[in-house]
């Protein structure tokens, strides 16, 4: 079942990234919220490559939960879905 949400998940962010950043070059960086493991259960931003997307999310990091925050600052990579119904 997690990998069919890793896949899912995964998926998404490509579909994501091509539709919503058709500007960005395979040098270009990405900000995610990455786990340092699984047993500690403690998370920071790190910006990655492009290219190495796909393998961050494949292992539990996220892009959503980076989102507003810079390279080293704590963070959550199961963030709450935010309400868009308002």
């Amino acid at each position: 079942m997690k990998r069919v949400y890793a896949l899912a998940t995964g998926a998404a962010v490509v579909a994501a990234m091509t539709l919503g950043a058709l500007s960005l070059k395979a040098g270009d960086k990405v900000a995610v919220c990455h786990v340092e493991g699984q047993k500690s259960g403690r998370a920071h931003v790190i910006e990655i490559s492009i290219n190495a997307v796909l393998k961050h999310l494949a292992h539990g990091d996220s892009l959503e939960g980076a989102t507003g925050l810079n390279p080293g600052e704590d963070c959550d990579p199961t963030p709450e879905p935010s309400d868009t119904t308002s």
